[in-house]
């Protein structure tokens, strides 16, 4: 419990001193607001206008209008194109495999709002924080069915009713593959960690999940 504190209050002191306060002026940009400490804040600007030209948000819309008409100016949201186009049986992989991620990213997996979040958090915080999983669950179900002989034959109790016994099944409540994008103050890893794989080369990884 220890170290976990420790990881944590140390990762939380490093953000605090080197990225919260530029994040903090960065949104309050971004909502259009002046960011705490400005002038426009002080008691020498409470009689004059405050007036705030929302430049950032339209250019933040404007590189999310246009990263939607790149990435969906088609009804395909992806190519997948074989490696040796001479084989066959590569031609018909990367058709599969076309056909199957086009599902699980019109389906399953809102690719859209997540393509947009991602991008509007890049812009606005200069990175962004996602966790790829795969979510499965099952339950088990417990059903009765007659009970059959070798010759096929339902078997009798002595009341002359069907014998039954019971059975558990499974059932396969999820499936799919999710992509979850994760606030970025809400992400602890180790400060000296890799620049270049921060993730795998910290030590310890910490989400803070509001309650």
């Amino acid at each position: 419990m220890k170290l976990a504190r420790d990881a944590y209050d140390s990762s939380t002191s490093y953000l605090d001193s080197n990225y919260r306060r530029q994040w903090e002026r960065n949104i309050s940009l971004f909502r259009s607001k002046h960011p705490s400490g400005s002038k426009y804040g002080t008691s020498q600007y409470s009689h004059r206008s405050r007036l705030f030209r929302p430049k950032t948000r339209v250019a933040v819309r404007a590189n999310e209008a246009a990263i939607a008409a790149a990435f969906f100016s088609t009804q395909d949201v992806l190519s997948v194109y074989p490696e040796n186009d001479s084989d066959e049986a590569q031609r018909a992989s990367a058709r599969v495999l076309k056909h199957l991620l086009q599902y699980r990213l019109t389906k399953t997996i809102p690719w859209f709002q997540n393509l947009i979040a991602a991008y509007q958090e890049a812009l606005v915080f200069g990175v962004v924080c996602s966790h790829q999983y795969w979510d499965y669950a099952e339950k088990k179900i417990k059903r009765e069915k007659p009970i059959i002989d070798e010759e096929g034959t339902p078997v009798m109790n002595e009341d002359g009713s069907e014998a039954l016994e019971t059975t558990e099944d499974v059932e396969i409540i999820k499936d799919e593959p999710v992509i979850r994008l994760i606030a970025s103050e809400n992400l602890r890893i180790d400060p000296a960690a890799d620049w270049w794989n921060p993730v795998n080369s910290s030590p310890y990884v910490i989400e803070v999940i509001p309650m």
